[in-house]
């Protein structure tokens, strides 16, 4: 009987070899040459009976298709600080001198980006933080902050749409300040003691766009900008119960203009722009409306990008002609060209090193009466990355609020610090952090003031 070596195969001689006629006449050469054709026959059908299923299994399989990626990503962190406050109502002289608290604060961050594609991109965040102060209820608060920021790309043309609100949920009465028994009133703090200020009731809206179109090395970029400060607490005359009471005075600005730039290396361009605004605060607490309310122009050069790897620059800055309202007071010196500079600087030497510097100078109203300030900054920062969990860094800052006559103050307050941060992992950090304030006031009458401030905070991000 006829078998082969490859019985699943089902294989017989007559399935495979064709049906030949024999004779015994035939001769012995013509059947060594059939039987050898017939092997020859046999085994090429084996072989591809056996190749067949061979190229079957190699023929690519079916794949199930991959669900469409989603274009929304979403960013959550809670945060936890406690530190120590040793002035919180920034005051060195009279019965509320050195009010010191512990102070612990809890926040979280979240964030959804949506994008399909480089043409829009939407980034929505929200992120609360509640602050406590031991022993000083007047200030806790807690700061709710959001943001809508869109942007988009389109070949040469970019464009970015942001648009943040703060409200601060605290006091709705201002801070009061008195001397030793209550018999007059002590003065507010250098440049209005910010730090309470922003404890108590407020929303502040900051929204700006930006069309930047690119032809070649150059490129044209229309700007819009607008800021309100919508203090909510009450106003109130200092005297009687309310004496040393502190109000604040709403404020507003609008702005619009543009920029023209040049690539005059790779990555940096020149830029020349120019802005046109408007500025003005609410009634104060006697109903008198502001004399300081002024529209502006702004002409403007500067320098944008990194002309070398190690070096990254954001420069604008120029003369600012101000056009004020007609009822400023005589010792007032309403032509006067002010400067507005806003610049920044990112050194980075090494690959763990790097410094960053910055100084801001404008003119704006102020928030605690009608008058008007040149708003100061200078500030360095030097940070080092020991290894990939911890970074150390120091800073210096110069805050600085130059008062235009008739008001008669010119208050500066300087501020070392130095943090050090660890990163357990991608979700966990910590971070320690210091400084300390002073103040230099020409006219002291109480308006200096010195604090430390230790924090020490733990972060997680999901």
């Amino acid at each position: 009987m006829f078998q082969t070596p490859y019985p699943h195969l089902n294989l017989t001689k007559d399935s495979i070899l064709p049906k030949f006629a024999t004779s015994a006449f035939c001769e012995p050469s013509r059947r060594v040459a059939s039987a050898a054709r017939r092997s020859a026959v046999f085994h090429s059908a084996v072989a591809a009976a056996l190749l067949l299923p061979t190229a079957r299994a190699g023929q690519p399989a079916e794949v199930p298709a991959a669900p469409p990626e989603s274009p929304w990503t979403f960013a959550t962190s809670i945060g936890a600080k406690t530190g120590y406050d040793s002035n919180v109502l920034l005051q060195d002289f009279g019965d509320q001198a050195k009010r010191e608290a512990w102070v612990n604060s809890l926040s979280a961050t979240f964030a959804a980006t949506y994008q399909t594609s480089p043409l829009f991109k939407a980034v929505f965040s929200y992120a609360p933080e509640g602050v406590v102060y031991e022993g000083n209820s007047d200030e806790n608060h807690i700061t709710h902050r959001g943001a809508i920021n869109l942007s988009g790309k389109s070949g040469d043309t970019s464009w970015e749409f942001l648009n943040g609100v703060t409200r601060i949920d605290g006091d709705d009465l201002g801070p009061r300040f008195t001397l030793n028994g209550g018999t007059s009133a002590a003065q507010i703090p250098a440049i209005g003691g910010v730090p309470l200020r922003d404890r108590r009731d407020a929303t502040i809206f900051k929204n700006s766009f930006k069309l930047t179109q690119t032809f070649g090395q150059a490129f044209v970029r229309p700007v819009v900008s607008y800021y309100h400060h919508n203090f909510m607490t009450e106003q109130h005359i200092a005297t009687g119960d309310f004496l040393g009471y502190e109000n604040y005075i709403d404020r507003q600005e609008v702005s619009g203009g543009f920029d023209l730039g040049y690539e005059a290396w790779t990555g940096a361009w020149l830029v020349a722009g120019f802005r046109a605004g408007h500025q003005e605060q609410s009634r104060n607490q006697y109903g008198v409306s502001c004399p300081y309310s002024n529209q502006y122009y702004r002409f403007l050069a500067g320098i944008e990008g990194s002309p070398t790897p190690w070096l990254k620059l954001n420069v604008l800055a120029g003369p600012d002609f101000r056009n004020f309202d007609h009822a400023t007071p005589a010792s007032f010196d309403a032509d006067k060209v002010y400067a507005f500079i806003d610049a920044s600087a990112t050194i980075t030497p090494t690959k763990q090193d790097s410094v960053t510097l910055g100084v801001r100078r404008f003119m704006q109203p102020s928030f605690t009466s009608l008058c008007l300030y040149e708003d100061i900054v200078y500030e360095a920062t030097y940070r080092h990355q020991f290894d990939s969990r911890f970074t150390a860094g120091v800073g210096f800052k110069a805050y600085g609020g130059e008062f235009r006559p008739p008001v008669m103050r010119n208050d500066w307050i300087f501020t070392p610090s130095a943090s050090l941060s660890y990163t357990h992992s991608a979700n966990l950090s910590a971070e320690l952090a210091y400084s300390y304030d002073w103040t230099q006031c020409d006219y002291n009458d109480g308006r200096e003031f010195t604090r430390h401030l230790v924090w020490l905070g733990l972060k997680y991000a999901f």
